[in-house]
């Protein structure tokens, strides 16, 4: 077997990050909720950069499912744990990196302890476990932490960065947790991508908020590993360049559309309140 070599590894990054950039890129605790749609891509697409640290959490396993989308489902790792599969992934990269695994998921008992010591944090846990999603959310801006949460939406992207400078989870998405699942989603769904530019062709039919189910491909998950991982790195090494919710970005592939607003209100505005009339009298709930 070759001897690793850091430098040699990454060197064709030389010109986009300097010397001084990926020495901090080496020495960064990076934290990813989450190793499956995009969570997986995230990793390895972060590996490659060269992040030296990580801290991964996922207690769900690989299935046949999964094989359209996420990064690590194959044949030979139907019913093995994917955070397992995808730490065994990141290390043959660089056998140097330090990968901290959360296998029971994070929760108000581990939180404390998966964020200490992290620069950047990435949401990658399924859409709809949006308490899971407040949770962490809620703790980085509590410490300072960036947190970057894209969501794939058909061939397109949306996605939103949580800092200091910008609002809360809360106040951007005006969530009533006393509504039915569905009915939170869905309005999560809308301030993760308030323009919309998917539903032009995705088939309404094949959403059901309900039993957690929306169509998902895997050429979505790759854009949103790019935009993603891009901004996990800006937040590190370029973090004046960040633009905080309320402004999001919206970006889709088959329409070749960009849009990139500040949502004023945040769900509370005028306009998304009107959608999530809409949206629920589309999909009947």
């Amino acid at each position: 077997m070759p001897q690793f070599d850091y430098d040699l590894a990454f060197s064709r990054n030389n010109g986009i990050t300097n010397a001084e950039e990926q020495s901090r890129l080496k020495n960064a605790t990076f934290a990813i909720a989450g190793m499956g749609g995009v969570g997986g891509d995230y990793l390895i697409t972060l590996a490659r950069a060269g992040i030296g640290n990580f801290k991964i959490s996922d207690f769900d396993d690989f299935e046949m499912g999964n094989f359209n989308r996420q990064y690590g489902a194959t044949m030979s790792s139907i019913g093995r744990k994917k955070m397992d599969v995808m730490r065994e992934l990141a290390i043959d990269i660089n056998p140097d990196a330090q990968i901290k695994t959360y296998g029971d998921g994070i929760n108000p008992n581990n939180i404390e302890d998966f964020l200490q010591g992290v620069d950047v944090f990435i949401d990658a846990v399924e859409f709809f476990e949006i308490e899971a999603h407040k949770l962490m959310i809620d703790a980085c801006m509590e410490r300072g932490i960036p947190a970057i949460f894209g969501v794939p939406l058909g061939f397109g992207v949306g996605v939103l960065i949580y800092t200091s400078k910008g609002i809360s989870f809360d106040d951007y998405f005006d969530l009533d947790y006393t509504a039915p699942l569905e009915h939170q989603v869905l309005k999560m769904s809308l301030g993760c991508a308030p323009a919309g530019f998917h539903l032009k062709y995705v088939d309404p039919s094949s959403v059901d908020l309900a039993n957690r189910k929306a169509p998902s491909i895997a050429s979505g998950c790759k854009l949103a590993t790019g935009i993603v991982i891009t901004q996990a790195i800006v937040a590190l090494l370029h973090p004046n360049e960040l633009k905080p919710l309320p402004r999001y970005t919206c970006y889709d592939a088959r329409s070749n559309r960009l849009k990139k607003g500040y949502l004023w209100l945040g769900n509370k505005n005028p306009i998304q309140r009107l959608k999530f009339f809409l949206a629920k009298r589309m999909l009947g709930i």
